[in-house]
């Protein structure tokens, strides 16, 4: 969640929190109403690389209609090798820099580079954006970078020229919009880094996947003054967890459904909970007692977010709606791990129609809608890789849906754009027999 402002004030953190809206104010006071009927056009995602961005009338780049459109595509075939070619040059493409504007405090995360064009600065941090696999959209004309880190911190980057007529030194400011302060820094420190030319290393795994640094290298039910306590039975905490996690998927308040889906990703997630109690956990929402209304909650979830309304485009609670998505995704991805290590999913997808006539064309829905979140394709396409491996017949309904065209598009664009989904969607083809 956003900090507050007394925050702000205190660590020069989230300064101008709404400043797109101040800054993109619309010039035009006036318009004029035509008598002609408006004609409908529904623009599909651009074959012409990267991110296609329509203008609006406040100079303001959007990419809402490429969103709707990914998200309403149900089939849509591998794109020929060389159509995409321009995705392996950089997508953020800037000519000239602005000054600093007067009276514009900068933040203290931000690095001024010497003698080096700003071409080359913006083809260093894509670069370094692509190896974190950080999802970004850019806009050239005001050398702006909206970015958001796959475990939900969104923080933006802008470049400046200390002077206008030399465009030299090179300031590169980044904010920190929502998430993790914690998380943020670690990232920003690696941008700042790679911009002045810094080797930065590749992300192998996701930063939900890693250990946490406050962890103790001993988990904490095994410290030896725990081990005379009575230990309830952890069917029953699994059980008393997720009823009450369904409670908070039923509230009508998006906030509340969060703080469901995080509770449900932390039960299943053996780094962040006992292996057991998460082995036992995705258990029961996949062939258990809890599976049907997991189901209905989550599947729903997927459906009536898939394409927002106009008016969601750019605030609070489309943040929150977008958090929703990716969390369930998460959790779908958790679940299915786990359970196709000991048979349990095979059994699971072929007694029940729900995985070959909901899951599957739902996450590959996801993988397809790489250019609008790459974050959410690369957890469908772990989720898509566990069905793979351990089930024949979700293989044969994969092939059948396209899952084969469709990853090899995925891998086209990850691999110019986020190391983490090329490696997946290799590795899911990997599964499928045909390997990259």
């Amino acid at each position: 969640m956003e900090t507050g402002k007394p925050a702000e004030s205190a660590f020069g953190m989230n300064r101008n929190m709404d400043s797109d809206a101040q800054e993109d104010s619309p010039i035009m006071r006036a318009v004029s109403l035509g008598t002609q009927p408006a004609t409908l056009q529904f623009s599909t995602l651009s074959g012409d690389g990267g991110h296609k961005f329509s203008r609006k009338d406040n100079g303001e780049t959007s990419d809402r209609s490429n969103k709707a459109a990914s998200s309403e595509s149900k089939s849509r075939s591998a794109t020929p090798a060389g159509i995409r070619c321009e995705w392996n040059e950089c997508n953020w493409k800037i000519s000239t820099l602005n000054e600093v504007p007067l009276g514009f405090p900068l933040e203290r995360t931000k690095r001024e580079i010497d003698k080096v064009p700003a071409s080359e600065v913006a083809e260093r941090i894509t670069k370094c954006l692509r190896l974190l696999s950080i999802e970004a959209e850019f806009d050239g004309k005001t050398a702006k970078a909206k970015c958001k880190t796959s475990d939900m911190v969104g923080f933006r980057i802008q470049l400046f020229a200390g002077q206008s007529r030399t465009q030299e030194p090179i300031i590169v400011e980044i904010q920190r919009r929502s998430g993790s302060p914690r998380c943020f820094m670690g990232v920003c420190k690696k941008i700042l880094d790679a911009a002045e030319g810094k080797e930065i290393q590749p992300e192998s795994v996701p930063a939900r996947k890693k250990m946490p640094p406050c962890i103790m290298k001993t988990p904490a039910h095994e410290m030896k003054c725990l081990q005379k306590i009575d230990r309830q039975d952890p069917h029953i905490e699994v059980n008393k967890g997720i009823n009450k996690s369904l409670d908070m998927l039923r509230s009508k308040k998006k906030e509340v459904n969060v703080l469901g889906l995080e509770n449900l990703c932390f039960m299943t997630d053996p780094l962040k909970t006992r292996p057991d109690m998460a082995t036992i956990s995705c258990k029961s929402m996949i062939a258990g007692q809890y599976c049907t209304e997991i189901r209905d909650e989550i599947g729903g979830m997927l459906q009536k977010d898939a394409i927002l309304p106009e008016k969601f485009g750019i605030s609070p609670r489309k943040e929150l709606i977008d958090k929703c998505r990716h969390l369930a995704i998460v959790l779908l991805s958790n679940v299915l791990a786990l359970t196709s290590q000991d048979g349990c999913l095979d059994r699971a997808v072929q007694n029940q129609k729900w995985f070959s006539e909901f899951l599957i064309p739902s996450l590959l829905d996801e993988v397809k809608s790489f250019e609008v979140s790459s974050n959410n394709a690369y957890e469908a396409a772990c989720g898509l890789s566990s069905l793979a491996k351990c089930s024949d017949v979700a293989r044969g309904v994969m092939i059948a849906n396209s899952a084969i065209d469709d990853l090899q598009s995925a891998n086209q664009f990850a691999i110019y754009n986020h190391n983490l989904l090329a490696s997946e969607t290799r590795r899911s083809l990997g599964f499928l027999g045909h390997p990259i």
